[in-house]
């Protein structure tokens, strides 16, 4: 006979193992939904706060440039010396009552600057130096040469609807800059050059852009955004890691758990062999197979004799070793595809699928022979011989569990009745 081991249950529930991977894949999205977001919402928060910096840059040279125009307006414009080639501004001399040009008592000129060239000029320094570029410009010009360009025109018409101040990045050749704007209301320091047109007082008559370079402002996003991304992907790989592998070990216990539990429902704690009624759940499974394919099914009833003798000579956990030492017999006495179980307090039932009643027989009666040839040892000086009464039959069909197992619990019977130590068959020839 083959060994078999009735510790593994053919029939042991397995985990279900597309509802755990569907539980570790939401617990892996939403996990990498949250990192995800924390990671964008930091870099929104940085990038907010480095756009946020060229804004109040941006505001304070706009405060800047009209501070220093409404204080040349007030003195209705300043005087600079001249270069010899340099000529006066020709729309200021349009304008009653104003000098474009005045000389010193050394006969020394100079020409008369207005805001709006004050404003040019330092906006040329500005661009020099790349620090900031300032272009002073209307719907309603005076100077063609101060038309908006398409920034300046979209945020001077928003100015109309009530907007106080617009502000984008934009690229200009290689370079990225970043555009504010802001209205210029009419003071009435300043209706001497522009009543003509119609203004008045309060009155939106242009506004002022400011261009900022933001090279290394963008540049600074960018190295953001790249280093957020790979620790981004590095958090995310740590922690799908770390998800996989605490699953796995979740897993595992898991099937340790449910392998636990199913033990604990099918199993005698105390031989390791199936218990009652696993075991007849099995038979009744294997008959159905043995009905479905006309296969031949016997089973086999074993009862150690003289159990109760033991038990009060010896003490009962002298009659737990005799039990566990009888399952040990039976565990490698049978065949792959048997299975025992525990019937009783000293009963055993074994299923042979496959099997004759006469092939039963001869099966049995090995067994009772191997059996009796083992004594077991209490300690050192005691050894007890073990002996076991037999009742054997086969499945006979439209049969049920219950007569089926009558049949050979009758057959044991008449074996205890022979003297013990003996194989009897249910209706099977000997």
């Amino acid at each position: 006979m083959k060994n078999q081991s009735p510790t593994s249950a053919p029939f042991e529930p397995s985990i279900n193992k597309w509802h755990i991977k569907q539980f570790i894949f939401t617990l892996t999205f939403a996990v990498c939904l949250v990192v995800l977001a924390l990671f964008w919402f930091f870099h929104h928060k940085t990038s907010n706060l480095l756009e946020k910096q060229l804004l109040e840059e941006a505001r304070a040279f706009f405060q800047q440039i009209v501070l220093t125009r409404q204080w040349i307006a007030k003195h209705s414009g300043v005087y600079v010396k001249a270069e010899p080639e340099e000529k006066a501004n020709p729309y200021l001399a349009n304008i009653p009552n104003i000098k474009t040009e005045i000389f010193d008592r050394d006969d020394q000129r100079y020409i008369l600057k207005n805001p709006a060239i004050v404003t040019k000029e330092i906006s040329v320094l500005g661009q020099e130096e790349r620090i900031v570029a300032f272009h002073i410009t209307s719907l309603n010009l005076l100077n063609q040469e101060n038309k908006p360009d398409t920034f300046e025109e979209l945020a001077l018409q928003s100015f109309i609807t009530g907007n106080r101040e617009a502000h984008t990045f934009e690229k200009k050749g290689k370079s990225i800059y970043f555009r504010y704007m802001a209205p210029l209301t009419v003071e009435k320091y300043c209706l001497q050059c522009h009543r003509a047109q119609g203004y008045k007082v309060g009155d939106i008559r242009g506004g002022i852009s400011v261009s900022i370079p933001a090279d290394t402002i963008k540049r600074e996003i960018f190295a953001g955004k790249v280093f957020l991304v790979l620790f981004a992907a590095l958090t995310l790989g740590a922690i799908i890691g770390i998800i996989l592998y605490i699953s796995r070990i979740f897993i595992h216990d898991l099937r340790k758990a449910q392998h636990s539990l199913y033990t604990m429902a099918t199993r005698d704690f105390l031989t390791g062999l199936f218990n009652r009624r696993e075991g007849l759940a099995l038979l009744s499974s294997e008959v159905s197979k043995s009905v479905r394919k006309g296969a031949p099914l016997s089973a086999i009833l074993l009862d150690i004799d003289h159990f109760k003798i033991i038990n009060d000579d010896y003490g009962h956990q002298a009659g737990d070793k005799v039990l566990q030492f009888f399952a040990k017999v039976l565990k490698v006495s049978l065949r792959d595809y048997d299975f025992g179980c525990r019937y009783g307090g000293e009963e055993f039932l074994i299923a042979l699928p496959g099997t004759t009643g006469k092939e039963a027989f001869a099966i049995a009666v090995r067994l009772r022979k191997k059996i009796a040839s083992h004594k077991f040892s209490l300690h050192e000086n005691l050894a007890i011989p073990i002996t076991v009464s037999i009742g054997v039959g086969q499945y006979r069909v439209g049969e049920s569990i219950d007569k089926f197992i009558n049949r050979i619990d009758h057959a044991l019977y008449h074996a205890k009745k022979k003297g013990r130590n003996t194989t009897v068959g249910a209706n099977v020839s000997t």
